[in-house]
């Protein structure tokens, strides 16, 4: 019953800003690798991971700026650059999180394997020197301190995130999105807060408070701090994975190609 209301007093609050909207083509990236990850910094360039382990950069106008040459030998399958000397990925297989530091000629590289001894199903760098991971196995969030690797936090979850696609602390919060389960907010101390209920989110961005996914047809914007608050823009058609959105500028995810748009409201 509780879900019901929820879902109907999110319903009410929806505001649907389709109308009069124009989407506009502006290029097409092309890459030679399936993307695994994507995400933006604070200038606006684009990172985009790939299955071959490669991470590259672009510019607004999607023009190549970066190269990292299968950095992880792996599958890239989380890329967080909201800091963008210090830009962070993390691979799945084989239990691995590397920094990208512009102050270091070359990758620092972390192994999983110091920190705890539970598949890490999702890692993502903390906003204090540390190191959030999620354990779907054990159903534990948890928080590491990046130097010593001493356990800072450890919460088991009240909800099941097995199908946890992404994750991102902000400021005194950390972000999950899950495939089935919808998105996620829960507090410093790993407690939820708050949960949106929508099937198919593998990303989110979150960019001036503002969180930031592709679900079906549907861009949809929350009000990280107001989560009441959502609006929802109809997007071009393509059947894209994920959306990027920097601007007016919509960079929008498919297996092996960005298709960057611009859009008039």
């Amino acid at each position: 019953m509780k879900t019901k209301v929820l879902i109907y007093t999110l319903l009410l609050q929806l505001s649907m800003s389709c109308l009069a909207q124009e989407w506009t083509h502006v290029k097409t990236i092309k890459l030679k690798n399936e993307i695994t990850a994507q995400s933006v910094d604070t200038d606006g360039k684009i990172y985009l991971g790939t299955m071959a382990g490669d991470m590259l950069r672009y510019d607004q106008d999607g023009n190549e700026t970066e190269l990292y040459s299968a950095v992880g030998n792996f599958p890239v399958t989380l890329i967080s650059a909201w800091n963008r000397f210090k830009v962070f990925l993390f691979f799945k297989s084989p239990q691995q999180f590397i920094f990208l530091d512009r102050f270091s000629t070359s990758p620092i590289t972390y192994s999983l394997a110091d920190y705890q001894r539970p598949l890490v199903t999702l890692c993502a760098p903390g906003i204090d020197n540390s190191v959030w991971a999620l354990s779907a196995d054990y159903n534990e969030l948890r928080k590491y301190n990046i130097q010593n690797s001493n356990v800072l936090l450890s919460n088991p979850l009240q909800i099941n995130l097995s199908n946890a696609s992404y994750m991102q602390a902000y400021q005194n919060l950390v972000l999950i999105s899950d495939t089935q389960q919808g998105l996620h907010f829960f507090d410093q101390y790993g407690n939820l807060q708050f949960s949106h209920p929508e099937k198919g989110v593998s990303y989110f961005q979150v960019i001036n408070d503002q969180l930031v996914f592709l679900a079906g047809a549907w861009i949809t914007t929350i009000d990280v701090f107001r989560p009441g608050n959502i609006t929802k823009i109809k997007a071009p058609l393509g059947g894209f994975n994920n959306v990027l959105k920097w601007g007016d500028r919509y960079y929008f995810i498919g297996k092996d190609q960005v298709l960057i748009y611009q859009l008039t409201l």
